[in-house]
């Protein structure tokens, strides 16, 4: 079997609600469905979401990157040959989602070559495992947080909760308690998205720890290297890495400094082979792995929980596999379900979803 084509489809999809975050606000995903044809008549496919505020990236670049450098590089090959896959891919420097959607789209294509589910290729076992889900609520006022937070527990029976902070302190004091109060059994974890200094955030966490809350995603930005030394090392709770940990090496680097005791493993930006690497890390240095979101739509939760369900340390803490609920539509035929605060995982071949041309084409953009 040999590669034909790598093909790019850029989609927008509006959210229900608005995701506010300490740097401004998301009102929708744009994202890019990558298709790795085959000339045995398979096609393996993923999306790349486009997040230029973090990684740079943006549909076009994807588009870009795919059409002139990684189609080329790739396009005659054998899609089992992932030990090579990613020397091929960094030939080019960053791109980390556009890569991380061709690696999860042949995973995808092995897959339904072999007849197996992308958790069985991981290493699965055979008994069907429905992953934890985890909702992620963004800022806005304390009251229509803790609406959010209760109206999703009541609808999908979520009880774990990521929690959008770092705008005003005392605002975020108030919707931590409120939300508390209102779901005291939940698992209750913050994102700050690097907006505190230090002395704030080592303030803030203590503050969360009177709550209850479990951990705390990137209160420091990446670069203010002391400010995440000193925030691990004394800490009320333990640190999530996430901004800071995009490769297996940027998770060597955090480790190394003492400034993580988590990691947000996102297959969306490092794939399934780049994942497992960081995984390797974490079982190595006792540091606990946890899967996040990239604002998946469908495909990419399913990509997300095939590899959360794969793995003991991953299924150990609760996945971020939620965030096509708070879509205002989605691009396949079945979007994923979520029943008693779990993903229903499908078990056929490879991602075992498939597009719904129709929907696709709606949401189409140039």
């Amino acid at each position: 079997m040999k590669i034909t084509a790598l093909r790019t489809t850029a989609f927008r999809i509006p959210l229900a609600r608005a995701i506010g975050f300490a740097h401004g606000a998301m009102a929708d995903t744009r994202n890019v469905l990558i298709e790795v044809e085959t000339d045995a008549g398979l096609t393996g496919i993923a999306e790349a979401p486009s997040r230029p505020f973090i990684y740079g990236e943006s549909q076009a670049s994807i588009v870009a990157a795919v059409r002139d450098w990684f189609a080329p590089a790739l396009v005659g090959t054998d899609p089992f040959d992932t030990g090579a896959l990613w020397q091929r891919l960094d030939k080019v420097q960053n791109n980390l989602t556009a890569k991380g959607a061709i690696d999860l789209a042949l995973h995808d294509l092995m897959g339904k070559a072999l007849g197996l589910s992308c958790r069985r290729l991981l290493g699965g076992g055979g008994d069907v495992y429905r992953p934890r889900a985890t909702y992620v609520c963004g800022y806005s006022s304390p009251g229509e947080m803790v609406e959010e937070v209760q109206a999703v527990n009541a609808a999908y029976g979520i009880d774990a909760f990521k929690i959008k902070i770092g705008v005003e302190a005392s605002r975020d004091a108030e919707t931590l308690r409120l939300i508390r109060d209102a779901l005291p059994d939940a698992t209750l974890y913050v994102d700050g998205n690097e907006a505190f200094d230090r002395f704030r955030a080592i303030e803030v966490l203590a503050l969360c720890a009177d709550v209850g809350v479990v951990w705390a995603e990137e209160p420091c930005h990446h670069d203010d290297r002391a400010a995440r030394a000193s925030v691990g090392r004394s800490g009320a709770v333990p640190i999530l890495g996430d901004e800071s940990c995009r490769t297996p090496q940027e998770v060597a680097r955090e480790i190394d400094d003492g400034c993580i005791h988590m990691v947000s493993i996102k297959v969306a930006r490092t794939g399934y082979v780049r994942s497992r690497d960081i995984l390797g890390l974490c079982r190595a240095h006792a540091i606990r792995p946890m899967v996040g979101s990239q604002g998946d739509s469908g495909i990419g939760v399913m990509a997300a929980g095939h590899f959360c369900a794969a793995f003991e340390e991953t299924r150990a803490l609760p996945a971020e596999l939620s965030f096509h609920l708070n879509l205002a539509a989605d691009v396949l035929t079945d979007p994923p379900r979520i029943e008693a605060g779990r993903l229903c995982l499908p078990d056929g071949p490879g991602m075992g979803v498939e597009i719904d041309r129709t929907k696709l084409k709606e949401l189409t953009v140039e």
